[in-house]
């Protein structure tokens, strides 16, 4: 997943979960066996882990005072 956002006046509404869930279907009918992202930690963290996406690396002071966070599922 290179982009994924869902706007702010959109969120908590199951948007952000029918997008997920249609991006990983159509991921798995062209073949793919697994799903990578990342994302920051003022991000969608909290969000993929729900979704058991998990962290397989972590990128500190990136920017400075933050992490980077590599995700990954197995579809």
């Amino acid at each position: 997943i290179s982009e994924f956002y869902v706007d702010e006046n959109c969120r908590n509404k199951g948007l952000g979960i029918l997008l997920l869930t249609k991006i990983e279907q159509e991921a798995k009918n062209a073949g793919s066996t697994i799903s990578q992202t990342d994302t920051f930690d003022w991000q969608a963290k909290d969000f993929y882990l729900k979704f058991d996406y998990e962290v397989f690396g972590i990128l500190e002071n990136a920017p400075e005072g933050h992490e980077r966070y590599y995700l990954k599922k197995v579809l």
